[in-house]
């Protein structure tokens, strides 16, 4: 009986994965829940300004945005080419492949980090509760 062949399996971000597709979107989902728990609990059991709880809203922000920022330059390296939104890829190769993936990858983050900015303008416009 012949014993398979070990064939490493690709690394969770790089090596025509998928997964960061939806690292970015699911980044920006997790800071969202945080950032508006973080706010409600304060506000249920302090209440009166949110003050405080500003500067972990734009700590929360800033760690998404970098976070958002290394998974768009790994996007980057596997597009590989100049950015063109409206580009068609039409080659079935695994290079076309892969630089489809780093394409929507990058429109992702690109579409993440504003969903991120967006949340945060709220935590540092309200004052009150």
């Amino acid at each position: 009986m012949r014993r398979p062949s070990k064939i490493p399996a690709p690394r969770l971000i790089d090596d025509g994965s998928l997964w960061i597709m939806v690292a970015a979107p699911s980044i920006w989902a997790a800071h969202f829940l945080i950032s508006y728990w973080v706010a409600a609990i304060w506000c249920a059991k302090i209440g009166g300004s949110l003050l405080d709880v500003r500067w972990i809203i734009a700590a929360l922000g800033l760690a998404s945005i970098v976070l958002i920022g290394l998974l768009a330059l790994i996007a980057v390296r596997r597009y590989g080419g100049t950015f063109v939104i409206f580009e068609e890829i039409t080659e079935d190769s695994r290079p076309a492949r892969e630089r489809f993936m780093g394409h929507v990858s990058l429109l992702l983050c690109v579409l993440s980090a504003v969903a991120v900015g967006f949340t945060v303008i709220p935590g540092l416009v309200m004052t009150t509760c």
